[in-house]
């Protein structure tokens, strides 16, 4: 994710840039297995978050609990704490894929803006 701020990449020219506040965030980016610890700090992130919100479960270990699956101490996945908007696969991911699956997320969000604004 570091990597997609560096001006090889530039990800803030499409307008999305971390915060270190989830008061200030459209969503929630996860990128490590959830753990039975980490499920309270992660329910209030989330519920911190504004409406509307996403949450992306970015690597195998966000997606499933990567080699942590099964684990008594980890759940296996984001989705089994938080509802989870977009994964993106990998281990680690690519910052290409990274990239992709943000803008595929960007412009599917833009659908249902349009589609809801039509109706």
């Amino acid at each position: 994710m570091n990597v997609l701020g560096t001006i090889g990449w530039d990800l803030n020219r499409f307008g999305i840039q971390f915060v270190a506040s989830p008061r200030h965030a459209d969503g929630l980016l996860i990128t490590g297995p959830v753990t039975k610890a980490m499920e309270l700090a992660l329910k209030k992130t989330w519920d911190a978050v504004p409406e509307p919100k996403i949450v992306i479960a970015v690597g195998a270990c966000a997606i499933a609990g990567g080699p942590f699956v099964g684990h008594a101490e980890v759940h296996n996945g984001a989705a089994a704490v938080v509802p989870v908007d977009l994964y993106i696969p990998g281990c680690p991911p690519h910052p290409l894929t990274i990239l992709d699956g943000l803008l595929r997320l960007l412009d599917r969000l833009e659908e249902k803006r349009r589609t809801a604004a039509g109706s």
